[in-house]
Parts: C-alpha cells; sequence; structure tokens
C-alpha cells in the first residue's frame, strides 16, 4: 500500500509539471479536492454535482447557510468518491450495461406505475432531471445490482409473507384518489402572436371533432392529426388523478360518460380535444396490483444495503486523498 502511494504521488507531481503556466492559472477555479486510486475529482465535478443535488449554485448554497454547506459539501465529495471506487470495479470486472436493458427496466418502471412515456417524463420534469439523466440512472443501478450479484454469492431472496407484511404495513400507501383514463387530441400553435396561424389550427380541429362526432375513431385520429408526446400511442395519457388535473378541464371532464370526449378547446399552446376512457373512484388497491411493484422496492432495498456494505469494504482498501 505504502508504494502505491509514492507511485501515485510521483504520478501527481509528473501531471503538475507537464502541465503549462496557463492550464495551472485555470486549475485554481478547477483544481483536484481527492484522488481516488488512480481517478481524480475536480472542484468543478464537486460543485456541478452539489449544484444538481440542491438546486443552489455554491454561492448560494454557502450564503444562505454555510455552516449546512461544508456537511452537503462532504457529503457530496464521498459519494462522489465512492462512484468512482465503483466505476473503477465495474470497469476491472468488465460489467457492461446494454442500451436495451436501460430501456427495458424504464419499460417496467412504467408498467408497475401505470405510466404513460408523456407521465414519466412530466414526472421527470417536476424532479428537475432529463430523461438522458434518468437513463444514467437507471443504468447506475443495474451496474450496482451486478456488482452486488458478482460480489456477494448469497442470493437475494423475497418471499410472499416479506411482500404481504410490507403491503399491509403500508396500506395507506396504495388507497387512490379519483383518477381518469385519459387520451388526448392536441393541435399545436406554434406562434402565439400568428392569428392566421391560431386561426388555421382551430379551423383544423373544429373539422377533426366533426369527423370524431361522426364516429370515426378517437385514437385513429389522435395518430393522424395529434402533435402532442403521446400521439404515436394514439394519444394516450394513462391513468392520471383528478387533483393533479387544472380545475378547467376537471370540470369539462365531470360533464363526460367513459367513451366520450370534449369539445375542441384551448390549451398551453394549442388546442386540444379529450377523451375519457375510464375512470376510478378512491379505494386501495389489491395486492394483486402492487405485488411486482412492492416485490421490486424490497429486493431494491436489499440490493442497496449490501451494496453500501460491500462498497464500506473496498475504501478500506482504497488509496483516498481528500486535497482541501
Amino acid at each position: 500500500m505504502r508504494a502505491l502511494r509514492v507511485i501515485l504521488s510521483l504520478k501527481l507531481l509528473l501531471i503538475l509539471l507537464s502541465v503549462t503556466p496557463g492550464l495551472l492559472r485555470a486549475e485554481i477555479t478547477n483544481r483536484i479536492v481527492a484522488i481516488v486510486n488512480v481517478d481524480i475529482i475536480t472542484l468543478h465535478e464537486l460543485n456541478t454535482s452539489m449544484k444538481r443535488l440542491t438546486g443552489l449554485s455554491v454561492k448560494g448554497l454557502q450564503q444562505k447557510d454555510e455552516t449546512n454547506f461544508y456537511g452537503v459539501r462532504r457529503s457530496v465529495l464521498g459519494s462522489l468518491i465512492n462512484e468512482k471506487i465503483a466505476k473503477q470495479e465495474i470497469t476491472r470486472l468488465g460489467i457492461k450495461v446494454a442500451k436495451k436493458q436501460v430501456e427495458e427496466a424504464i419499460e417496467k418502471v412504467k408498467r408497475e406505475n401505470n405510466l404513460t412515456q408523456e407521465q414519466l417524463l412530466y414526472s421527470l420534469k417536476m424532479e428537475g432531471i432529463t430523461l438522458k439523466e434518468y437513463k444514467e440512472r437507471i443504468r447506475g443501478e443495474i451496474e450496482r445490482f451486478q456488482l452486488v450479484n458478482h460480489e456477494v454469492k448469497s442470493k437475494i431472496v423475497i418471499t410472499e409473507e416479506n411482500v404481504r407484511e410490507y403491503y399491509e404495513k403500508h396500506t395507506k400507501k396504495y388507497t387512490e384518489a379519483d383518477k381518469v383514463r385519459l387520451a388526448r387530441l392536441f393541435l399545436e400553435i406554434r406562434n402565439p402572436d400568428d392569428k392566421e396561424e391560431i386561426a388555421q389550427v382551430k379551423d383544423l380541429g373544429r373539422e377533426v371533432l366533426e369527423r370524431l362526432k361522426e364516429g370515426r375513431d378517437f385514437f385513429e385520429m389522435a395518430r393522424i392529426y395529434s402533435q402532442g408526446p403521446a400521439a404515436p400511442e394514439g394519444g394516450h395519457l394513462g391513468w392520471i388523478e383528478l387533483s393533479h388535473l387544472e380545475p378547467e378541464l376537471r370540470k369539462r371532464i365531470a360533464k363526460l360518460s367513459p367513451g366520450e370526449f370534449t369539445d375542441l378547446h384551448p390549451a398551453s399552446s394549442g388546442f386540444q380535444i379529450i377523451k375519457l376512457i375510464q375512470e376510478k373512484k378512491t379505494g386501495v388497491k389489491g395486492l394483486e396490483e402492487v405485488r411486482d411493484a412492492i416485490y421490486s422496492k424490497l429486493f431494491k432495498e436489499k440490493v442497496e444495503k449490501r451494496y453500501a456494505t460491500w462498497l464500506n469494504k473496498l475504501r478500506e482498501q482504497s488509496f483516498i486523498k481528500v486535497i482541501f
């Protein structure tokens, strides 16, 4: 271990000696804050992670609560160190997660939570993360599972009793509010100041509405005319809690029976027609409905626990130097 530290110190010294004066000046604002075996963590990486976690710039966070600032910084740096160690092991073990695995995992999340693609994107937007960042998060979870699976020989087992016990203790969590299953036909207005475009879009909307009233299939018309994200799926939005809808839209839907649709009406950046497919009143989801989701949750918790234990052992064997 001492030999390794000497080698790493020499490598770092050679790197610094080979840097030009201009780059050395730049390094002041992006200096090295930690060495993890053969990798480094820069100030830029640390600051970026802190901003992503808190939603505040480093300066803003420090001004808001200086005492808490240093605790957050230590915590985030610790997480970055763990990520470096894990990535090094992933590389050493040759673990690779295919794009298809990530897509399948996301589809599973959507199925277990009754989410459409549009709803998933909306949820991510509310969390302040992009789809690309979410995919990387999923990739990381799969990598952690494969690391644990490789390092921990005992099989993780979730029994029916475990699932049922969790369900009974968290029944309130699975109590549903009033929900509606909707489909949307959306016609976009690209320039809200262009009166001619608005008139053209509105005329098209009226024409589509007339065809629907004549008996044309709503989902087929949505695939042809809708410009919303769910258009390829016939405008299906999936199940949505009534309380999550805008008051005006709730009033329109309240007048419908399953199978009926609204008139053409204004929406953000365009016009829309909404179809009520199905409605569901307040009630508790049955165990069968949530079994897969509970299983996934319990399994993930066990994986994360074993991952943390394994990672702590690996940290003890690693060369880590924090530079502040």
